[in-house]
């Protein structure tokens, strides 16, 4: 007869029903954290029957060597948003005498799933995403409960943990009005596949769609390009979004768009639409104009010049860490004051060259 395989906590979940975090929880004697007796005893009756053993001190100690890190969930680095971000959210955490580790998912559910699942099984400082989370809330919801939990961006319905928010309708109806105001009667919303769970993408069309409402204008001139999920998955993630923007904005030239202006659901794309614009023989913003939504530094140089938005990410990674410092403060009983803290930052219109009034 062979060797028995080692019983772990993800055993226990599968054979409970529970989730592997809950039963790492329980069976760790996890502090500020609560489960009802009946779920309890039902852990602990399957640790026994299964003939789980607690993992040795070395173990634990290599569990609790994250204690003073920071883990900073991103879906993709090679956007200089979330590179803003993170290099914001390291200059603050060496303040804090905290490290960073950061994991891109990709945009992978399955992946960020994976993520979750690992990290529960570590006593960290926190865990940041740079975006709204897309796996299932309550998981991450009861995970918040025993680590110090931030999200960055549009915050998805139902979430009970922390956030620095920014409702992304808001500069979608900025830009709207402003193209508006130059006379642009039709205008193309450029993006990467616009899933349920993108809540950014979501807001930031809908926002430029209340922008023409509040005008009295057709949202009929409003075009959206998006590109199918099997066709943006072939791109490589390093230039996914800049080729998205290139592909969907050379097609709908080859089309005869009736779009004066372009909007992209964030600054790389925009770049894609720059450059196809340019590599069809016409000018921005001559012919056409541009905008993004991330003022990333590129932005700003002076061969790109473009039109975007403004939304802090700077203030908003290092606020993200000031969250889970005072988080942990609570815990370890420094402050008498529990709450979920909830803050908002204002757009702020960026006018660059890549716009102009319509000919």
């Amino acid at each position: 007869m062979g060797k028995r395989n080692k019983v772990t906590t993800r055993d226990i979940a599968e054979y409970t029903g529970l989730s592997q975090s809950s039963v790492s929880m329980i069976l760790s004697s996890k502090p500020h954290v609560s489960f009802s007796k009946e779920t309890v005893d039902k852990v602990k009756a399957a640790a026994k029957e299964l003939g789980y053993k607690k993992p040795e001190k070395n173990s634990l100690k290599k569990a609790s060597a994250l204690s003073k890190t920071i883990i900073v969930i991103c879906p993709i680095l090679s956007n200089g948003y979330y590179s803003m971000l993170i290099h914001s959210i390291t200059e603050r955490a060496r303040e804090y005498g905290y490290t960073v580790f950061s994991v891109s998912t990709i945009r992978d559910v399955s992946q960020e799933e994976y993520y979750i699942k690992m990290l529960s099984n570590f006593d960290l400082s926190g865990i940041i995403f740079l975006y709204p989370p897309s796996s299932k809330i309550s998981e991450i919801n009861h995970l918040s409960k025993s680590v110090p939990m931030v999200s960055i961006g549009d915050k998805p319905e139902g979430s009970r943990f922390d956030s620095v928010e920014l409702d992304s309708k808001k500069p979608g109806f900025i830009l709207g009005e402003y193209l508006i105001s130059l006379g642009h009667t039709h205008i193309s919303f450029v993006s990467a596949p616009i899933k349920q769970k993108e809540i950014g993408r979501l807001h930031r069309l809908e926002g430029l769609k209340n922008s023409f409402k509040a005008y009295n204008m057709d949202l009929n001139n409003i075009e959206v390009l998006s590109s199918k999920f099997s066709t943006y998955s072939r791109y490589t993630p390093d230039n996914s979004e800049y080729l998205n923007g290139y592909n969907l904005v050379s097609k709908a030239l080859e089309n005869n768009t009736k779009s004066t202006a372009f909007v992209g659901n964030n600054d790389m794309t925009a770049f894609g639409i720059m450059s196809a614009i340019t590599d069809h023989g016409y000018k921005v913003p001559g012919d056409f104009s541009v905008c993004g939504f991330d003022n990333i530094p590129l932005s700003g140089m002076p061969q790109i010049s473009l039109t975007t938005i403004e939304h802090a990410a700077a203030f908003k990674g290092k606020e993200a860490v000031d969250i889970i410092y005072k988080k942990n403060a609570q815990k370890d009983g420094l402050s008498k004051h529990h709450y979920i803290m909830r803050l908002e930052y204002e757009p702020e219109l960026i006018i660059r060259n890549s716009t102009g009034k319509v000919k």
